[in-house]
């Protein structure tokens, strides 16, 4: 799955050896001081976007030695993997970009994951791309917004 419905876009970085799996998934965070005077850096963490979920898609060979890992990094592919996020019912529709709904109400509710999910910043907007409308979920939310699942992909410029 792709923003235009192609191939998505591969980058070439380093993961952990318990982590280079084909289907492995990461958020990508701010790189810790330690890998930025890494001579690995450029090719490592530096072309992934912070906040951004990741996929494994192909494991290489050659490993290295990583500071921050104190052992050994695989060489990996990995593409932006699409993201499940609420929206509402009105705006899930493929093909639309659109914010997500992201809050946090405080409720106990089945939907939590996705109303605050790990990649989100707070108080950032995002925009995201609609890959599937997955399934109404408005029986399940506990505020009563009328909601659906979707799978789409994070915007650039969000």
């Amino acid at each position: 799955m792709s923003e235009g419905g192609g191939k998505r876009r591969e980058i070439v970085t380093f993961v952990g050896d318990v982590q280079a799996k084909v289907g492995f998934r990461f958020v990508a965070s701010q790189p810790p001081e330690v890998c930025r005077g890494c001579k690995l850096f450029l090719a490592c963490m530096s072309k992934l976007k912070p906040g951004r979920v990741y996929e494994v898609v192909e494991v290489k060979d050659k490993e290295h030695y990583c500071p921050l890992y104190e052992g050994s990094v695989k060489v990996v592919k990995v593409a932006e993997a699409p993201i499940e996020v609420l929206v509402k019912s009105n705006l899930a529709v493929e093909g639309a970009t659109v914010e997500p709904l992201i809050e946090e109400c405080g409720k106990k509710c089945p939907l939590k994951a996705y109303c605050t999910p790990e990649w989100a910043e707070p108080g950032k907007k995002v925009k995201v791309k609609i890959c599937q409308v997955i399934e109404d979920v408005s029986d399940k939310a506990v505020c009563g917004k009328k909601l659906k699942k979707v799978a789409g992909m994070a915007m650039d410029g969000a």
